[in-house]
């Protein structure tokens, strides 16, 4: 057992359940290969990572533990969200993995399909100089946060209003207010819309990620795409590999 350990928060891609907003445009079926894809690289760059991996999975039956075993295989740990709102299973996961003997730990969700594994291993690393590490997404939320056990601020999840454009600088404040020496890390694209999956797309033609399925599955959807194609400010992905 390692003294780290990252959270990784997926659902199961039934159609209809996951990215509804792209399949509402995509189609359902669609959607939910995407989101495959996008669990499927992401556990390939968390495989890379020098810490522990929690597979925490919703819905939390056992049912769904065994038909995620059989997708992304028996070799990991599949732990099931529990909490009655997004801050609670985020809490009760963290608290499950102090209460486990971790002293650092991070929790990342599943629509940052680029990410690279070196900026997980970071935030990790960086949590021996940091109280807290958190990473804004674009659409005001949140990506990753991580805490170390002496530092562990359970409050930040209780009373957030999710799902809105406000969840990122709530939780700064809160931190901020709690004294908390807080690492932003750098904003990212998290993919909900179909203006994210383009800017995903576009960000990635020179970078390593190209290379993934997700990446091959984008480009089967390379015409709707571009109908997506707003002037925003292009990043360059292609030294992703060199991260950190």
């Amino acid at each position: 057992m390692s003294d780290t350990c990252v959270l990784f928060f997926v659902k199961y891609p039934d159609p209809g359940t996951v990215k509804t907003r792209l399949g509402e445009v995509l189609g359902h079926e669609n959607a939910a290969a995407l989101y495959r894809h996008f669990v499927q690289d992401l556990m390939l760059e968390l495989g890379r990572v020098q810490a522990d991996l929690r597979v925490m999975h919703a819905p939390g039956d056992d049912v769904t533990a065994r038909r995620f075993k059989e997708w992304l295989g028996p070799q990991h740990r599949y732990l099931p969200q529990v909490g009655s709102d997004l801050g609670a299973r985020m809490r009760h996961a963290f608290d499950e993995a102090f209460a486990a003997g971790y002293e650092r730990v991070v929790l990342m969700g599943s629509d940052v399909p680029d990410y690279p594994h070196e900026l997980v291993q970071k935030a990790l690393d960086d949590l021996h100089q940091h109280d807290v590490v958190i990473g804004p997404a674009n659409d005001g939320g949140y990506y990753l946060i991580g805490f170390r056990r002496d530092t562990y601020r359970p409050d930040v999840f209780d009373g957030i209003a999710w799902s809105t454009p406000e969840v990122f600088e709530v939780t700064r404040e809160r931190l901020q207010e709690a004294r908390c020496d807080t690492l932003r890390l750098p904003d990212w694209n998290d993919v909900d819309t179909m203006w994210d999956l383009n800017v995903l797309y576009r960000n990635n033609r020179n970078s390593s990620f190209r290379l993934t399925a997700s990446y091959a599955a984008l480009r089967e959807h390379d015409e709707l795409l571009r109908r997506y194609d707003i002037d925003l400010p292009r990043v360059d992905r292609s030294s992703r590999e060199a991260a950190g």
